[in-house]
Protein backbone atom coordinates (compact mmCIF):
# COMPACT_ATOMS: atom_id res chain seq x y z
CA UNK A 1 0.00 0.00 0.00
CA UNK A 2 3.27 2.46 0.61
CA UNK A 3 3.22 2.53 -3.08
CA UNK A 4 0.01 3.79 -4.21
CA UNK A 5 -0.53 6.82 -5.40
CA UNK A 6 -3.86 7.33 -4.39
CA UNK A 7 -2.77 6.83 -0.72
CA UNK A 8 -0.10 9.39 -1.18
CA UNK A 9 -1.89 12.02 -2.87
CA UNK A 10 -4.25 11.59 -0.32
CA UNK A 11 -1.47 12.06 2.49
CA UNK A 12 -0.56 15.22 0.20
CA UNK A 13 -3.75 16.55 0.18
CA UNK A 14 -4.19 16.25 4.22
CA UNK A 15 -0.93 17.81 4.52
CA UNK A 16 -1.95 20.81 2.50
CA UNK A 17 -5.31 21.12 3.95
CA UNK A 18 -3.23 21.36 7.44
CA UNK A 19 -1.14 23.94 6.10
CA UNK A 20 -3.73 26.10 4.42
CA UNK A 21 -6.08 25.77 8.05
CA UNK A 22 -2.82 26.94 10.07
CA UNK A 23 -2.58 29.78 7.78
CA UNK A 24 -6.35 31.07 7.40
CA UNK A 25 -7.24 30.81 11.72
CA UNK A 26 -3.44 33.29 11.53
CA UNK A 27 -4.90 35.44 9.30
CA UNK A 28 -8.92 35.07 11.19
CA UNK A 29 -7.50 35.61 14.49
CA UNK A 30 -4.93 38.80 13.56
CA UNK A 31 -8.42 40.34 11.81
CA UNK A 32 -10.41 39.42 15.01
CA UNK A 33 -7.77 40.73 17.03
CA UNK A 34 -7.40 43.97 15.36
CA UNK A 35 -11.46 44.56 15.74
CA UNK A 36 -11.37 43.65 19.82
CA UNK A 37 -8.36 46.11 20.34
CA UNK A 38 -10.58 48.92 18.95
CA UNK A 39 -13.08 48.08 20.72
CA UNK A 40 -10.96 47.46 24.13
CA UNK A 41 -9.74 51.33 23.23
CA UNK A 42 -13.13 52.27 22.54
CA UNK A 43 -14.46 51.35 26.10
CA UNK A 44 -11.25 53.25 27.92
CA UNK A 45 -13.34 55.96 29.66
CA UNK A 46 -10.12 57.90 30.79
CA UNK A 47 -6.83 57.56 31.14
CA UNK A 48 -4.56 59.09 34.28
CA UNK A 49 -1.57 59.47 31.77
CA UNK A 50 -2.83 59.11 28.42
CA UNK A 51 -1.12 55.73 27.96
CA UNK A 52 -4.28 53.43 28.45
CA UNK A 53 -5.10 52.95 25.02
CA UNK A 54 -2.00 52.80 23.56
CA UNK A 55 -0.96 50.18 26.12
CA UNK A 56 -3.09 47.99 24.18
CA UNK A 57 -1.77 46.19 21.84
CA UNK A 58 -1.68 42.55 19.34
CA UNK A 59 1.15 40.03 20.09
CA UNK A 60 1.10 37.23 17.28
CA UNK A 61 2.52 34.67 19.00
CA UNK A 62 1.99 31.80 16.22
CA UNK A 63 3.91 29.49 15.34
CA UNK A 64 4.06 27.07 12.02
CA UNK A 65 1.29 24.41 13.33
CA UNK A 66 -0.36 26.45 16.14
CA UNK A 67 -1.77 29.79 15.08
CA UNK A 68 -2.13 32.06 17.79
CA UNK A 69 -2.86 35.88 18.79
CA UNK A 70 -2.82 37.79 22.06
CA UNK A 71 -4.45 40.93 22.86
CA UNK A 72 -2.85 42.84 25.49
CA UNK A 73 -3.36 45.46 28.16
CA UNK A 74 -1.07 47.50 30.40
CA UNK A 75 2.72 47.02 30.96
CA UNK A 76 5.31 49.55 30.63
CA UNK A 77 3.92 52.13 29.26
CA UNK A 78 0.86 52.11 32.32
CA UNK A 79 3.03 51.20 34.85
CA UNK A 80 3.99 53.89 37.63
CA UNK A 81 6.64 53.82 40.03
CA UNK A 82 5.53 54.50 43.70
CA UNK A 83 7.53 54.56 46.98
CA UNK A 84 5.61 51.30 47.74
CA UNK A 85 7.46 49.51 44.79
CA UNK A 86 5.92 49.33 40.78
CA UNK A 87 1.93 49.63 40.04
CA UNK A 88 0.37 49.41 36.17
CA UNK A 89 -2.62 51.14 36.89
CA UNK A 90 -4.56 49.43 34.29
CA UNK A 91 -5.30 46.81 36.44
CA UNK A 92 -6.96 49.58 38.62
CA UNK A 93 -9.23 50.86 36.33
CA UNK A 94 -9.83 47.05 34.98
CA UNK A 95 -10.78 45.68 38.69
CA UNK A 96 -10.50 49.13 40.61
CA UNK A 97 -8.73 49.50 44.05
CA UNK A 98 -9.46 50.44 47.94
CA UNK A 99 -9.83 54.22 46.86
CA UNK A 100 -11.24 54.04 43.21
CA UNK A 101 -14.10 51.81 41.84
CA UNK A 102 -13.29 49.59 38.98
CA UNK A 103 -14.35 51.09 34.91
CA UNK A 104 -13.82 47.71 33.46
CA UNK A 105 -12.68 47.87 29.70
CA UNK A 106 -10.55 44.73 29.10
CA UNK A 107 -12.73 41.78 29.81
CA UNK A 108 -16.03 43.31 29.49
CA UNK A 109 -15.01 43.98 25.90
CA UNK A 110 -13.79 40.17 25.28
CA UNK A 111 -16.53 38.51 26.64
CA UNK A 112 -18.72 40.15 24.08
CA UNK A 113 -16.77 38.61 21.57
CA UNK A 114 -17.15 34.98 22.32
CA UNK A 115 -19.72 34.31 20.02
CA UNK A 116 -18.22 36.50 17.15
CA UNK A 117 -14.79 34.22 17.94
CA UNK A 118 -16.54 31.13 17.40
CA UNK A 119 -18.02 31.75 14.52
CA UNK A 120 -15.43 33.59 12.81
CA UNK A 121 -13.59 30.02 13.01
CA UNK A 122 -16.54 28.01 12.70
CA UNK A 123 -16.44 29.65 9.08
CA UNK A 124 -13.15 29.90 8.32
CA UNK A 125 -12.75 25.91 8.64
CA UNK A 126 -15.49 25.55 6.51
CA UNK A 127 -14.12 27.69 4.05
CA UNK A 128 -10.45 26.17 4.00
CA UNK A 129 -12.66 22.76 3.83
CA UNK A 130 -14.71 23.04 0.96
CA UNK A 131 -11.80 24.48 -0.97
CA UNK A 132 -9.86 22.13 -0.21
CA UNK A 133 -12.89 19.28 -1.33
CA UNK A 134 -13.19 22.03 -4.38
CA UNK A 135 -9.56 21.42 -5.40
CA UNK A 136 -9.75 17.36 -4.74
CA UNK A 137 -12.70 16.80 -6.94
CA UNK A 138 -11.41 19.72 -9.70
CA UNK A 139 -8.41 16.71 -9.99
CA UNK A 140 -10.46 13.50 -9.95
CA UNK A 141 -13.06 15.39 -12.58
CA UNK A 142 -9.39 15.64 -14.59
CA UNK A 143 -9.51 11.33 -14.52
CA UNK A 144 -6.63 10.76 -11.61
CA UNK A 145 -9.15 8.61 -10.05
CA UNK A 146 -7.72 9.39 -7.04
CA UNK A 147 -10.92 11.57 -5.39
CA UNK A 148 -12.86 9.35 -3.29
CA UNK A 149 -15.33 11.83 -2.00
CA UNK A 150 -15.48 15.17 0.15
CA UNK A 151 -14.42 15.61 3.91
CA UNK A 152 -17.55 16.67 5.77
CA UNK A 153 -18.02 18.24 9.81
CA UNK A 154 -20.24 16.67 11.64
CA UNK A 155 -22.67 19.10 13.68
Amino acid sequence: MGNNASVKQFKTDMLALKNQMAKNFRNEFLAQAAELRENIQAAIEHSVSGHLKDSVRIKDVSTDTKPSVLVIAGGPQTTKRTENGAFDYSLAEEFGTVKEEARPFFYPTVRGYKNRYREGVRETFEETLAESNKTRATRSAGGSGAYRGALTTRR
